[in-house]
């Protein structure tokens, strides 16, 4: 009876969602360790939760166990039963309403309703379903604007065609920069997370554009969502060590830094960034969000 008391949390769950995760997607490459020797995975192939799996370089990889997706971007090992367990945490914690949060400030109306991600469609497979069908003759900006009105009304897919469109017509720095940003915004709202980083990675965030906080925000909040802690303190670190950066937006950074710093284990210093984005604007929806995920530590 004891024995049963003292089995971690993260196995007893494991056991409620399911015992395996299956191989859902990889690009590039994904092994298992297997007493020391490494093997490669392939799509449908079973992992178990004590399992370590190591992704390669400019690999992409995709985990699931029916319950919780797990995905990997960044070259590394991992184990599993870890990974889920960050996951389901990250998944508690509300963060994902943070990028949907931003569409009324890219749209110019604040009080947008958050909408509900119609994700999990890959780009790959998007692009090849019946795509709707422009005028054509608009400007980069105004295929721009278009995406940013489906937004408005939560069609994301459509967004991300015309997002698309607009990368396809960019002309020079300026267009292909602001299109690129667009299209990988799109990608991360239907779930395309491989792709996304691709697009929002290729050039990054510049303080000179009037997205400049929602670029450094997506990013963080991908980051966070496939376990690259360090990396998404980095790019948050633009917003959260600038004093003059909008309020709301600086709060999100800090809420995304202490998710990071938890999931990396410094309890210390999430507590401290925790701490920052509950009082930087108190009564707001992430103080609440913070306060609960301090409550948590």
């Amino acid at each position: 009876m004891k024995r049963i008391i003292l089995i971690p949390l993260l196995l007893v769950a494991t056991i409620v969602m399911g015992q395996e995760f299956m191989v859902e997607y990889v690009d590039g490459y994904l092994d298992v360790d297997d007493g020391g020797r490494w093997y490669e995975l392939y799509i449908g192939d079973p992992v178990g939760a004590n399992d370590t799996v190591r992704l390669g370089d400019n690999s992409y990889a995709e985990l699931s166990n029916g319950v919780i997706t797990i995905k990997l971007t960044r070259s590394g090992t991992y184990n599993i039963g870890q990974l889920s367990a960050s996951a389901r945490r990250t998944e508690s914690s509300g963060i994902g309403g943070l990028v949907l949060g931003r569409i009324g400030r890219l749209t110019g109306q604040q009080d947008q309703q958050t909408q509900t991600v119609a994700g999990g469609v890959r780009a790959s497979e998007a692009v090849n379903q019946n795509q709707p069908t422009w005028a054509g003759g608009e400007s980069v900006d105004e295929l721009i604007e278009n995406g940013l009105g489906l937004l408005n009304q939560g069609e994301f897919q459509d967004a991300y065609w015309v997002f698309q469109e607009a990368y396809d017509y960019a002309l020079d720095d300026d267009e292909y920069a602001k299109s690129l940003f667009y299209y990988g915004y799109g990608a991360a709202l239907i779930g395309s997370t491989g792709e996304a980083f691709k697009l929002l990675e290729e050039v990054g965030p510049d303080s000179d554009t009037d997205y400049f906080d929602d670029h450094v925000i997506v990013l963080g909040q991908l980051l966070i969502e496939t376990f690259a802690y360090e990396d998404a303190i980095e790019y948050l670190a633009l917003l959260t060590e600038d004093a003059s950066a909008e309020k709301g937006a600086r709060q999100s950074a800090l809420l995304l830094a202490g998710l990071a710093y938890d999931g990396m284990g410094n309890v210390t210093l999430a507590k401290r960034y925790l701490e920052r984005s509950r009082d930087a604007v108190p009564e707001s929806e992430g103080a609440k969000i913070a306060e609960q995920l301090l409550r948590q530590l």
